[in-house]
C-alpha cells in the first residue's frame, strides 16, 4: 500500500512538473529577454543586436535588452551564452568568429553545434579586400602581379587570427599562389587608420566597418570573398567570378539560445526576428550600414554556422606568420 501510495505521489509530481513547464512556455515571455553581444558597444554586431532588440521588444511584448560581454576574443560572451539557463530569456548574438574560436582554442569551453540552439540568422556582411583609393593595386590582377614581384610578401591588416577576415586572406593566397603577411590589429578601425596613412597596402574588412569610407571614395574595394555579388556592393567583383571558385566567406551574425531551450520558445523568437527583418525601415538602416538582411528559420542558420573542419587548423598554422600590432 505504501509503495502504491508513493507511486501515486510520483505520478502527481511528474504531472505537476510537466504542467508547470507547459505553462512557462505558454506565458513566455514573462520578463525581459537579454541578448549577449561578445563585442564592444558601438561595433557592427552591437548595432545589429540593438536594432533587432528594439523590434523584438515590440513583437514579443516584453523588453529585449542588449548586454555586452567583451573579452578573450569573444570567448567570454559566447561562454556565458552557452552556460545560461535554457529558458529563452538569454540569447547570444553568434558570429562565425565564435565558430572559429572553438577550433582555434584548444580548451574552448563551448561547442557551437552542441551547446547552442540556432534561433535565426539575422544578417551577413561581405568581406572586402581594400586598398587606398589612389593606390597602385586596383584589381585582383594588379595584386597578383605586385605580390609575385615582391617575394617577401605584401602585408594586409585584419582584426585577428581566426576571424573570417583571416580565413579569407588565407584562402586568397592559396587560390592565387601569392604570399601575403597578415598584420593583426585590435579591431578594424586601427587597420583602416594605417591603410589611410600608407603604413600597410591592404586590409580585409566587412562592409559594416568601412561603408562611409567607401561611399566617400577614401578607400577602394578590390574584390569580395562571396560567391555572388553583394546587394551592398553590386559593382565589386567576387573571387568566384574572377576565376577562383569555392570562395564563400562572409561575416555572419544571428541569434542562438542555449541548447535545451524549448522548441516552441525558439520558434516564437525566430518568427518574431523574421517578421522584424521584413520591416522596410529596418532593412533600409541595415543596408546603409553595409548588411545584407537574410533573417531565416533555425535550420538555415544551423547550416550557415557549420565551419569547415580544416579551417581552424589552417588558421592556427598561419598564425605563426602573423604580426600583431
Amino acid at each position: 500500500m505504501l509503495s502504491a501510495h508513493l507511486k501515486s505521489i510520483g505520478v502527481v509530481l511528474a504531472l505537476c512538473a510537466a504542467s508547470t513547464g507547459v505553462q512557462a512556455q505558454d506565458d513566455f515571455p514573462a520578463r525581459p529577454i537579454t541578448i549577449l553581444v561578445s563585442q564592444a558597444a558601438g561595433g557592427g554586431n552591437d548595432i545589429l543586436a540593438r536594432l533587432f532588440a528594439e523590434r523584438l521588444t515590440a513583437k514579443l511584448g516584453k523588453t529585449v535588452l542588449v548586454e555586452n560581454k567583451v573579452g578573450a576574443g569573444g570567448m567570454i560572451g559566447a561562454t556565458a551564452g552557452a552556460k545560461a539557463a535554457p529558458d529563452g530569456y538569454t540569447l547570444l548574438m553568434l558570429t562565425n568568429a565564435d565558430v572559429m574560436n572553438q577550433h582555434m582554442q584548444a580548451n574552448a569551453p563551448f561547442n557551437v553545434q552542441r551547446d547552442f540552439a540556432p534561433v535565426s540568422l539575422l544578417a551577413t556582411a561581405p568581406l572586402v579586400l581594400l586598398t587606398q583609393a589612389n593606390g597602385s593595386i586596383q584589381t585582383l590582377a594588379d595584386l597578383v602581379k605586385e605580390a609575385k614581384a615582391r617575394p617577401e610578401g605584401l602585408s594586409y591588416g585584419t582584426p585577428g587570427i581566426g576571424t573570417p577576415h583571416h580565413i579569407s586572406g588565407e584562402m586568397l593566397q592559396k587560390a592565387t599562389g601569392i604570399k601575403l603577411t597578415q598584420i593583426t590589429y585590435r579591431g578594424t578601425a586601427p587597420s583602416v587608420n594605417d591603410l589611410l596613412a600608407g603604413q600597410i597596402p591592404l586590409i580585409i574588412a566587412t562592409t559594416i566597418s568601412i561603408m562611409p569610407l567607401l561611399q566617400s571614395g577614401k578607400v577602394h574595394a578590390i574584390i569580395t570573398a562571396d560567391q555572388k555579388r553583394s546587394a551592398v556592393l553590386p559593382d565589386v567583383p567576387t573571387l568566384e567570378e574572377s576565376g577562383h571558385p569555392g570562395f564563400d566567406v562572409e561575416s555572419v551574425a544571428g541569434l542562438v539560445a542555449p541548447a535545451g531551450t524549448p522548441p516552441a520558445i525558439v520558434r516564437m523568437i525566430s518568427e518574431a526576428a523574421q517578421a522584424a527583418a521584413q520591416e522596410p525601415e529596418l532593412r533600409k538602416k541595415l543596408v546603409e550600414l553595409g548588411y545584407d538582411v537574410v533573417a531565416g528559420a533555425p535550420d538555415g542558420f544551423a547550416k550557415k554556422i557549420e565551419a569547415p573542419k580544416n579551417a581552424g587548423a589552417s588558421c592556427a598554422t598561419a598564425a605563426k606568420a602573423s604580426k600583431p600590432m
